[in-house]
């Protein structure tokens, strides 16, 4: 499957727009590559979704490209020998939703500066209302994607592990033993 030239064009600036925010982070240099390397990703994740299998869901592509900024932050954290979230969440930022955000704050405003003298029809009113409920499920979805990955592999730290596929045996090895010891108490 081939994207179109502007769906590329907006993954480059993406991988550009991750760097550029991760730099004004103060992200170490070692991991300014999989910065962009996670923003990009994602980004085409979500776009390829909206643009194949779930058009109109940018909630669910959303998610899907922050979960797996989320899963790949895990691996390179490894590579690179810094927590995840330090290349996570500015890999995440060319995902938030402006437009929706500024439609509702821009819609909130004109409803309280005009107040009674014109009145908004209930389609209008809904319309930003919808507006600010997909700016902050996105929100949501962004978030969920970047901490429960996170929060499921248990990893405590990065520092002094080389081998990420010695890391994922050992921690295998411990749910086997677990699971096994519980099995034996029943």
């Amino acid at each position: 499957m081939l994207l179109p030239f502007d769906a590329l064009e907006k993954i480059a600036w993406s991988v550009l727009v991750s760097i550029g925010f991760a730099v004004l982070f103060k992200t170490p240099r070692r991991a300014l590559w999989v910065v962009g390397l996670l923003g990009g990703v994602g980004f085409a994740i979500k776009t390829i979704l909206l643009r194949t299998a779930m058009p109109e869901q940018v909630i669910f592509a959303s998610l899907a490209g922050a979960s797996a900024v989320g899963i790949l932050g895990l691996y390179f954290a490894h590579r690179v020998h810094t927590p995840p979230i330090v290349f996570t969440i500015p890999a995440v930022i060319n995902m938030i939703p402006g437009i929706y955000g500024y439609e509702f704050s821009i819609g909130l405003i004109q409803i309280v500066s005009h107040g009674q003298a014109n009145q908004f029809d209930f389609n209008y009113v809904m319309q930003i209302v919808s507006y600010g409920l997909k700016a902050g499920f996105i929100m949501l979805a962004l978030a969920f994607g970047i901490i429960v990955p996170l929060l499921v592999s248990n990893t405590s730290t990065a520092k002094d592990t080389t081998d990420v596929h010695q890391v994922i045996r050992e921690q295998v090895i411990q749910k086997v033993k677990t699971i096994g010891r519980k099995r034996r108490e029943k």
